[in-house]
């Protein structure tokens, strides 16, 4: 069960007291996606953990990231990254009587907002990045669509009574319980997907001995062959040339009129040979299928245990079974070939990102279609070489190692990356734009300033060491 209103009202509270108590602590330095309905956003005083599952769907603080969480960056969390990787988080608003939150961060005072809206609505439920309007830049959960807006209040609804009681360390009781639940739930996956593919298994056993069976009854009827064979040889004057069919007396048993059908194409003496091939193959026949109806029924039996074991199998067991036989991710259906992003990610020391493009045909992408009017462009002065983006809130200003960092990066991606000094020109990219019909990368430029770097070593590797892979 997702929190109550109640209870994220009670953790709510928390947070705000946390961001009251150690405001310096609620910068935002990482995001991390572990899954496709939960965000962790990394404070410099802890993590922060947000989940619109429909049966596990929470809010608290971690004192550390869970292990494990996060592989991949999927695009929800690239946006979340761009956006509020830098932002101070000032505030976190329950909805009264709803299972609704919305938690306000800001990148400095009188600087534009962004809103991260927590809708715990079951299989409603979703995490919604918003602008200041409200407006949805993006969700994931299992909604299909954006939540236009936060609910009414709903403060005459009772709130009922909290599963983690007050005081101190809520985060961490609800933390402890949604663990236990999670393992509960994966175990529960891990026992019903077993017992599936075990019911799929009886199931196609179950048909393979059926047909077994019926192979078999058709193989010990045609073992009769041989007997028909005898007859044919020993009333061979008997049988006319051409018939389809002879009716001859059952000389080995009560002397009773026996029909039995013939080839017209043959003699009756090979008809008689006819009948003893059929027989010695039939034979041979039915010690193959009596081997593999044996088979079979063991591989029945096995399942069988199989499926009464993992009815009355411990979480323990479950947990062990879902770690050793990991379920396959459902494949997503694509047009083509995933696209990468048009630039490399690297990160300075105080967390800020730079994008450097990935060629002169993805240059004019990342430009023009990624980056903003006020994002910071940059490029080596009179040689080629890759645009470089500094991402920036509308008339913030750069601190000069950011400056300097995506200066050298500039300078690395260019024609002039031996020479010990490059001047990089850089404006906002609202000053860039592109000529008509020209070449990929080309552009002009306004307001543009020159700055000089020297390429430090100790710089460059740090800045190449922090490449966010892709």
């Amino acid at each position: 069960m997702t929190l109550t209103a109640r209870e994220l009202h009670d953790v709510c509270d928390e947070i705000e007291r946390f961001v009251a108590l150690r405001p310096g602590a609620a910068v935002v330095q990482k995001v991390v996606e572990p899954d496709g309905a939960s965000l962790l956003v990394g404070l410099k005083g802890g993590w922060l953990y947000l989940s619109a599952d429909a049966r596990l769907g929470r809010l608290h603080l971690l004192d550390e990231k869970p292990p494990g969480s996060g592989a991949e960056a999927p695009a929800f969390c690239m946006l979340v990254r761009k956006e509020l990787i830098g932002a101070r988080l000032t505030a976190c608003r329950a909805v009264p009587g709803e299972r609704a939150c919305e938690l306000v961060f800001e990148h400095g005072a009188g600087s534009e907002r962004r809103l991260l809206r927590l809708f715990l609505f079951g299989r409603a439920g979703q995490l919604q990045l918003a602008d200041p309007a409200g407006r949805p830049l993006g969700t994931i959960g299992p909604a299909r669509r954006p939540h236009p807006a936060l609910p009414a209040p709903a403060p005459d609804r009772d709130p009922g009574e909290s599963r983690f009681g007050d005081g101190a360390g809520l985060s961490s009781r609800i933390a402890a319980h949604y663990q236990t639940a999670a393992q509960a739930a994966l175990a529960d996956s891990a026992r019903r997907t077993a017992l599936d593919e075990l019911r799929t298994r009886l199931a196609r056993l179950g048909r393979r001995e059926q047909a077994l069976l019926r192979d078999r009854a058709r193989a010990e009827a045609a073992t009769g062959k041989r007997k028909l064979g005898d007859l044919l040889l020993a009333h061979l004057a008997e049988v006319p040339r051409g018939a389809s069919e002879v009716t001859l007396p059952d000389d080995f048993e009560d002397g009773a009129p026996l029909t039995i059908p013939l080839d017209p194409a043959r003699s009756p003496k090979a008809n008689a040979e006819r009948l003893y091939k059929e027989h010695t193959r039939l034979k041979r026949a039915l010690a193959t299928i009596d081997a593999r109806l044996d088979e079979t029924r063991r591989a029945l039996a096995t399942a069988r245990a199989e499926a009464d074991r993992l009815e009355h199998a411990s979480d323990e067991e479950l947990a062990a079974l879902a770690a050793s036989r990991p379920l396959a991710p459902r494949p997503k259906r694509r047009r083509g070939p995933e696209k990468l992003p048009p630039y490399h990610e690297f990160r300075t020391e105080r967390g800020a990102t730079i994008l450097v493009g990935r060629g002169a045909d993805r240059n004019d992408e990342l430009t023009f279609q990624v980056a903003r009017g006020s994002d910071l462009w940059l490029h080596a002065r009179d040689v080629p070489g890759a645009h470089v983006v500094v991402p920036l809130r509308s008339g913030a200003p750069i601190d000069e190692q950011t400056l300097l960092d995506a200066a050298t990066l500039a300078a690395h991606h260019s024609a002039a990356r031996g020479e010990p000094q490059v001047d990089i020109g850089y404006t906002l990219r609202k000053h860039v734009r592109k000529p008509p019909r020209s070449r990929p990368g080309s552009v002009l430029t306004s307001d543009l300033k020159t700055i000089r770097v020297r390429l430090e070593p100790t710089r460059l590797s740090r800045l190449l060491a922090s490449r966010v892979e892709r």
